[in-house]
């Protein structure tokens, strides 16, 4: 979950004012008045005339309702694309011909020119409204290429793997059109309510420097895949905590976790925590060590330990320790610690990361185990994907945009 998450779903609902009040929606026809507008004419129609200009690409400089030079050249562009009559001269063809092409502007068109700090119009306010959809932009949508929405850009950019100069380029706006077209509409459940403020305060300083380590080193193997989906999973699937099937309740529990995401790439995997103890091959070596002199315990072995391997643990219901409770996915050694990512409390949702092994976690350490080949290891292999899985309902509210692993960077 991004930081500042819980603010967004308040600004989401000004920005529909937003968009309404102060920017004219691009399927509109444009009003340039009933006279032909041309060099020195002034007021309103101009201003329109070079929003319009600029949102399709022919006019990059200062909307101020002034006929001047540069809005005459951009007009002459615009004719000459059309293949009008080249006089710089807005009369009756030329402002159908504009009312025509601003009829196919909508998500995801920003004009040919790019974006940069200081561009206005239509092109901007479209920009402005689809960062907002993809969770990035909360500010008004102004049509206003200010600092906000620089950062926005800039943090698309990064989320994409892409250079965050906060210029909307070419490849900046086919990132931004392809996640576009990854966007789930949720359908909640009744009782459903967003995650508490202190749950997203614990995730941001917690769990998201391990996400954003890893997905610095991420390096497409097919293991390193796997636990990127179980992150996805953690950040946009919404899993509550319960036990019944992920995709027809939207509750989650370990097993059903571990075993949700290793079908995603094609592993059948029991969904009963106790029958983990023959899933896959037992990795030698590694155990919980309790600390001599301490009541705390250390991890033994994590050399040893590949992304994708299985941890289990003992269960704690009465009578304790007599089968295995507790599974999750061993994601890495990452900021100089083991990372598992599982089933847990305190969290946004069911989904969380966990690197220490002082407590329960060693004490109650079982064994780990080992499914994916050693073909798996291999940065650039290919894998099959058969996910993710989309809840036929879910029990928390999402408070961002729910993004398919397709539309995101790295896939998670």
């Amino acid at each position: 979950m991004l930081t500042l998450r819980c603010k967004k779903l308040a600004l989401w609902s000004l920005l529909a004012l937003f968009i309404f009040t102060l920017i004219p929606l691009p399927a509109q026809a444009s009003d340039y008045g009933n006279t032909d507008l041309l060099l020195g004419s002034q007021g309103t129609a101009v201003i329109e005339l070079q929003r319009d200009l600029n949102t399709l690409g022919f006019y990059t400089h200062s909307i101020d309702g002034s006929f001047g030079p540069r809005t005459e050249d951009a007009v002459i562009k615009f004719q000459k694309s059309k293949g009008l009559k080249t006089d710089g001269i807005v009369g009756r063809i030329t402002k159908a011909a504009l009312n025509d092409a601003m009829k196919t502007v909508g998500s995801g068109d920003y004009g040919t020119r790019d974006l940069i700090l200081g561009s206005q119009g239509h092109a901007v306010a479209q920009l402005q409204k689809d960062l907002s959809k993809l969770g990035f932009y909360t500010n008004a949508v102004d049509g206003e290429f200010g600092p906000k929405t620089q950062d926005a850009v800039r943090s698309f950019q990064n989320s994409q793997g892409l250079k965050t100069d906060g210029v909307v380029g070419s490849i900046t706006k086919k990132a931004l059109n392809e996640a576009l077209k990854w966007i789930v509409v949720p359908k909640l459940a009744s009782s459903a309510k967003l995650p508490s403020a202190a749950s997203i305060s614990h995730y941001n300083s917690h769990e998201k420097p391990v996400v954003d380590a890893f997905r610095a080193k991420y390096n497409g193997s097919p293991a390193q895949a796997l636990v990127g989906r179980a992150i996805w999973y953690m950040e946009y699937g919404y899993m509550k905590y319960g036990h019944t099937k992920y995709a027809s309740s939207g509750y989650i529990d370990c097993s059903n976790f571990v075993s949700l995401v290793y079908k995603d790439f094609g592993y059948t995997i029991t969904s009963a925590a106790k029958n983990y103890g023959s899933v896959g091959t037992k990795v030698a070596g590694v155990y919980a060590q309790k600390i001599p002199g301490k009541s705390t315990y250390t991890l033994v072995g994590t050399e040893k330990l590949k992304p994708g391997d299985i941890f289990t643990f003992w269960n704690s219901d009465a009578p304790a320790r007599t089968h295995i409770g507790h599974v999750a996915i061993y994601m890495g050694e990452i900021n100089g610690k083991p990372c598992i990512i599982n089933t847990c409390s305190g969290n946004p949702t069911a989904i969380g990361i966990v690197n220490n092994f002082s407590y329960w976690y060693g004490e109650s350490l079982i064994e780990v185990r080992r499914v994916l080949p050693s073909s798996a290891y291999v940065a650039g292999n290919k894998f099959t994907d058969q996910g993710p899985v989309i809840p036929s309902v879910y029990q928390i509210k999402p408070d961002k945009p729910i993004i398919l692993p397709k539309g995101l960077g790295t896939g998670f």
